[in-house]
């Protein structure tokens, strides 16, 4: 049993529950009664004269009852509180028996103090008001149950005595209520570190089981590239990585260097770099895989980076398909066009004839296929050519327009032009011109008749801006971001059979990029879309 579990300064039924009342009560009783033990022990042996006073031997008669009373009483069928009955009886005999003993025992009336102290460190104000009240009862009631004549000066210790026990039983309780209540909250402290303790385990565990389980690479890292937490599928990519020639961007070492792998994901991320869904490949040939990744910086709470975590994410057999596709897109319009390009020629030739409003069907259906092909084969490139020799960009915007203008005037759309004259830049005018040509097209598909599309072009510094924007249908923020995925068609375009393959805006984004330029796209549902162009000059 520890200490604390056994103090007094614990509430007496708590007490009691520990260690069993009569075993307390018999505790708290013993030092009065062997201090009366001792005391009648040197009256005999230094004054044997007062053991003849029939009134002394009573009281100490009376201690001896109090004592074999907290002995036999069955105290835990009584009520808590009745130990009460101990410390008071003490008390009274105490100065019952320091007045029959006159000079020679007043040291008697210090033995006071147990009893006092002994109700005061309960919590309750009751017991507080016994531990006061009893010696005062005492120093005044055994003067004048037992007549003595009490002179003047018996007044002062008849007055301080009481106010010292009482002065006593205040501080000792206050002093226990003080230690009380620092051991409350203390437990109340270990209770909110053990409940701590149990949710961070807890969270532990859940969290192992997560990354446990997830079938993505999970990697975190310390400023040194040191491992800080790593997950089993991590692990397992990490030893598929080492057994594979080139370098392995699972590890972080000195043999892993920038110019080795310049695009090394834990390099970049150790200089504080955030990125998502990049690419990378490990190995070569048919064993060949290929991983996304996403990093973020972790940071301290003064915001300095102390790390950064990875995740890796195989996606070999998406790459894999991307590609088998686009090998087949490329195949396959390869094939078209090459019995397109002969038919075309030989549709020139046959303008001439009277039926040629039939050729001139065939003609245009024939450049729309061979423009679709075109787009496909564009689609499937790896490398878009890109030459670029100074062009008036306002007019390459006015041509882009008027190449619009047919499918506008179709569906009585008007273009509005705001297309300053005379600005310059080094772009591929006919690159250029097709990408604002499609972004103009996906505005009037998906506008409504008898709206507008917008067009304009400012030059702010070195950077020109090119805006189209269009009354239509809008985008949710999901279709934002697919807008620029290959083949992606919206719900809407889908079920209102709206024509086009998904390329128009994918292909405007690899023309822009490849002249170093940004696209961006702004939209909402039923507010229209704004596609946004910047060139630098």
């Amino acid at each position: 049993m520890i200490m604390r579990d056994t103090s007094v300064f614990m509430p007496l039924d708590d007490f009691f529950s520990k260690i069993g009342r009569r075993r307390a009560i018999v505790l708290c009783q013993i030092p009065v009664s062997l201090a009366m033990g001792l005391i009648t022990f040197f009256t005999f042996l230094f004054s044997p004269a007062s053991l003849t006073n029939a009134v002394f031997l009573i009281t100490l008669v009376l201690h001896l009852l109090i004592l074999v009373a907290s002995l036999a009483c069955p105290w835990n069928r009584l009520p808590a509180a009745a130990f009460v009955v101990i410390p008071v009886a003490d008390c009274l005999a105490l100065a019952v028996t320091r007045e029959v003993g006159g000079p020679v025992l007043s040291i008697v009336g210090l033995l006071i103090a147990f009893p006092v102290i002994w109700l005061a460190v309960s919590a309750s104000k009751t017991r507080l008001a016994l531990a006061i009240t009893a010696p005062l009862l005492g120093t005044i009631v055994s003067p004048l149950a037992l007549g003595s004549e009490i002179e003047q000066r018996e007044l002062i210790r008849m007055i301080l005595f009481p106010v010292i026990m009482g002065g006593l039983a205040i501080t000792a309780h206050l002093v226990a209520e003080g230690v009380l209540k620092h051991r409350n909250i203390r437990d109340q402290k270990d209770r909110e570190l053990v409940r701590l303790h149990e949710s961070t385990k807890n969270h532990e565990q859940l969290l192992d089981a997560v990354l446990e389980t997830v079938n993505v690479g999970v990697w975190a890292i310390d400023t040194d590239g040191g491992d800080i937490l790593t997950n089993r599928r991590l692990r397992a990519d990490r030893t598929m990585a080492q057994q594979m020639p080139g370098v392995n961007p699972f590890v972080v070492g000195p043999d892993q260097s920038a110019q080795a792998m310049p695009d090394h994901p834990a390099k970049l991320a150790l200089k504080g770099d955030s990125f998502t869904n990049k690419l990378i490949r490990v190995g070569a040939g048919e064993q060949q895989q290929s991983f996304s990744v996403t990093a973020k910086p972790l940071q301290d709470k003064e915001g300095r980076q102390k790390g950064s975590v990875l995740a890796f994410t195989n996606v070999t057999d998406l790459v894999t398909a991307l590609e088998a596709r686009d090998k087949f897109v490329a195949t396959v319009s390869h094939e078209l066009r090459t019995p397109l390009t002969p038919m075309l020629g030989y549709l020139e030739l046959l303008k001439d004839e009277p039926d040629a409003g039939y050729i001139d069907v065939i003609d245009r259906n024939a450049q729309r296929l061979l423009t679709l092909i075109n787009d496909l084969l564009l689609v499937a490139s790896e490398d878009l050519e890109i030459r670029r020799r100074p062009a008036n960009l306002s007019k390459l915007l006015k041509q882009a327009a008027r190449n619009a203008e047919p499918e506008a005037s179709a569906k009585g759309i008007t273009l509005n032009n705001h297309i300053p004259g005379g600005l310059q830049a080094e772009v591929d005018p006919e690159q250029f011109t097709r990408a604002i040509t499609l972004l103009l097209s996906n505005a009037i598909k998906f506008s409504p008749n008898g709206s507008e599309v917008k067009i304009g072009l400012r030059q702010h510094n070195d950077r020109f801006t090119c805006s189209i924007q269009d009354q239509g249908i809008g985008m949710t923020e999901e279709e934002q971001e697919h807008a620029f995925t290959k083949f992606f068609r919206s719900d809407h375009a889908m079920k209102t059979a709206v024509p086009g393959a998904g390329l128009g805006l994918s292909i405007s984004k690899a023309i822009i990029e490849a002249h170093n330029g940004q696209i961006r796209l702004k939209s909402r549902p039923g507010g229209g879309t704004t596609v946004t162009v910047s060139l630098s000059t």
